[in-house]
């Protein structure tokens, strides 16, 4: 993968601006967590650096447009995709210019909301179709009063990046848009069923319904159905963050790894509009509802429950499965989020305006799904040379390295292991995180360094 093609048609306004771009990216996607000054590697490149990120001229829409496209021919190729879409927050250590606040008036930062396109065949991260920022003024409370309107909220996000994305991919219709249940909104479902937009949205809301004997909710129209097919998957961990608020152990409960027992039920639901509801939404939507919960989860134990919203049909087990593994394609684009804040470092990067962060956000979205695309290759494409994806200095230094020893022959992921192990990783632990791997990639790249230095030639 070559993250010039993602970026050298950047029409900036001027041929010198788009091939700093160029350099800057290709810089920093070889070593994505290091610092500006370290991937610099000068004085002058690293001032040219500082000039472009902060020059007025300059907008992320046009630095992401590249990779926008690129991602749309993508879809094209992959025909049917997810489009995930969900908010991160990213928090800086100090305050900057221009920048809101998030939990409160002594946090710095702004929301991140990104659409990332995921193949639905082989769940592949195939890129950024979008991204809105959302910065919220100190002093401010944020309001979620139900009488305001869709225009009038920061819910407004979801729908706009719904927009923008089906005006760049080519077969709007082969796009199913998977949302968290951040994004559970009369308004917004009202809005994506009037445009004929396909969607998988997981409910926060027991939603008032029509139901066999009158007017009840969402859960009274669940309850009585049988069950279709029955899943054990793995939960992960979900552990406390360092920064985690206390609303988020309420919203995402902690738990230790288990074996879970999924109950899968689906039906057609009238969903009724809310009694606080504009009159500019329609009485009521017909959608279909699919519920997902845990069976016999035992005491003390929270049991995963999921209703997800669809306009996906449910005529068949394999219809409801689909809808079930569509959801799960959203998990791609937290994956996402670990590489850009943790493989690529954002918020610990040192710039001082609004304008300056956003435009490096911009250059560091294609460089993000580079890293996830390449780690999830590790995984699924295990048996994969390693020579498909590292350069063979890089490999005759794995060879060669005391601590590693990598086979002449060695697949994709061995390498992937040989790095992280560099890094610090012990290969019992399971996969290696982005931080380890980050590490570890940055030692290999000092080595090639010095390998080239004192070949007296540069053989990366």
């Amino acid at each position: 993968m070559n993250i010039r093609g993602e970026v050298e048609t950047a029409e900036l306004g001027d041929k010198r601006l788009t091939a700093r771009l160029v350099r800057i990216a290709e810089q920093l996607a070889k070593a994505p967590d290091q610092s500006f000054p370290k991937a610099a590697r000068s004085d002058a490149a690293l001032e040219a650096t500082y000039r472009f990120f902060g020059n007025e001229s300059v907008t992320p829409a046009a630095i992401l447009q590249p990779h926008v496209a690129a991602t749309a021919a993508r879809c094209a190729q992959a025909g049917a995709v997810f489009i995930a879409h969900d908010s991160t927050e990213l928090l800086f250590s100090s305050e900057r210019d221009g920048l809101g606040r998030l939990r409160g008036d002594h946090t710095h930062g702004f929301l991140g909301h990104f659409a990332l396109a995921v193949g639905a065949k082989d769940r592949a991260p195939l890129g950024i179709l979008g991204m809105e920022t959302v910065f919220r003024e100190r002093g401010a409370r944020v309001s979620y009063r139900r009488t305001r309107s869709l225009e009038q909220k920061e819910s407004r996000r979801w729908l706009t990046l719904v927009e923008r994305v089906d005006s760049e991919i080519p077969d709007v219709a082969a796009a199913v848009h998977v949302m968290d249940r951040e994004a559970d909104g009369y308004e917004l479902l009202a809005a994506l069923c009037a445009s004929s937009r396909r969607f998988i949205i997981r409910l926060q809301i027991d939603r008032r319904a029509e139901t066999a004997v009158g007017r009840g909710f969402i859960s009274d129209v669940m309850k009585r159905r049988r069950t279709l097919l029955t899943r054990e998957v793995a939960l992960s961990a979900r552990k406390p963050g360092r920064d985690d608020p206390p609303s988020r152990a309420r919203k995402y409960p902690y738990r230790r790894t288990r074996s879970a027992v999924l109950a899968v039920t689906a039906a057609s639901v009238t969903i009724l509009r809310p009694r606080r509801g504009g009159p500019h939404t329609p009485e009521a939507l017909r959608l279909n509802v699919v519920r997902v919960h845990e069976k016999n989860a035992g005491r003390g134990i929270d049991p995963v429950e999921w209703r997800l919203v669809t306009t996906e049909p449910i005529d068949t087990v394999e219809d409801v499965a689909a809808v079930v593994d569509g959801y799960r394609a959203r998990w791609v684009i937290e994956e996402y989020f670990r590489a850009l804040k943790q493989g690529c470092a954002y918020e610990k990067r040192q710039l001082e305006s609004k304008h300056a962060l956003l435009n490096a956000l911009a250059v560091l979205a294609p460089i993000a799904w580079q890293l996830l695309a390449l780690r999830q290759l590790s995984r699924d494409r295990a048996d994969l040379p390693a020579d498909a994806v590292l350069s063979p200095m890089k490999l005759k230094l794995l060879q060669r390295h005391p601590d590693v020893r990598l086979r002449p022959e060695a697949t994709i992921r061995e390498a992937m292991l040989a790095i992280a192990a560099l890094g610090g990783h012990i290969k019992n632990n399971g996969d290696p995180g982005w931080q380890v791997l980050g590490r570890g990639y940055e030692d290999l790249l000092l080595l090639e360094r010095g390998a080239a230095l004192a070949l007296g030639c540069d053989q990366s």
